[in-house]
């Protein structure tokens, strides 16, 4: 039985599309790599997926198969059809992307060859000013976090604080008042007011 052929046209379903197209673009970029490897051929593969995640492929360097494909347009005869084209794309544009691809590689470390000794020199400086701007960005923001965390330790020590002098009035409630009396206590008077007969706890006769 013969495989059902599948009609080339937009997968509705998000799910299924997203596993076909893993499932090509490894397949593409799998056949890529065969098609490099049998041939000596030059290849740079680029492709972004419907979210714009970027996919890329190449052979040796995929900046370098670009600008080999830049030179090779502007060097060449064009058609009027071909040259119309490129009319369209500012030369200055296209020698900007070039440029900006060289000074790319050469901030990696890549391609390094091709520079002499004062390029050398100036790309080592721009590298230490870079580095150096990262390193001052990079403890600013450690200083702010530091700053931060003092003020947020300030913030609970007082709410700390607060909170005790809260337990201590608390507990202050609960403790029972004790009254002090002034001056000398009457015995006789306490007796007279709560009708104690003295007489009586002393076996005394009782007064006529």
């Amino acid at each position: 039985m013969t495989r059902k052929r599948t009609e080339i046209k937009k997968i509705d379903n998000l799910s299924a599309r997203q596993v076909t197209f893993t499932k090509r673009r490894r397949g593409l970029i799998k056949k890529a790599h065969q098609l490099s490897t049998l041939c000596d051929a030059e290849i740079a593969l680029i492709i972004f997926s419907s979210t714009g995640k970027l996919f890329e492929f190449s052979s040796s360097s995929t900046e370098q198969v670009i600008e080999r494909h830049i030179n090779l347009h502007s060097e060449k005869s064009l058609n009027p059809s071909a040259q119309q084209q490129v009319d369209d794309i500012p030369c200055a544009l296209r020698k900007d992307l070039s440029d900006r691809a060289r000074e790319l590689r050469h901030l990696r470390g890549e391609d390094l060859h091709e520079l002499n000794l004062d390029q050398l020199n100036q790309l080592e400086k721009s590298l230490k000013a870079s580095l150096l701007r990262v390193s001052e960005t990079k403890a600013g923001r450690i200083m702010n976090e530091i700053s931060a965390l003092k003020k947020k330790g300030a913030q609970l020590l007082e709410e700390n604080k607060h909170m005790k002098m809260m337990v201590k009035m608390q507990e202050a409630k609960r403790v029972p008042r004790i009254n002090h009396l002034s001056g000398d206590y009457d015995l006789s008077s306490a007796y007279s007011n709560n009708n104690f007969d003295t007489s009586l706890k002393l076996g005394l006769p009782f007064p006529q």
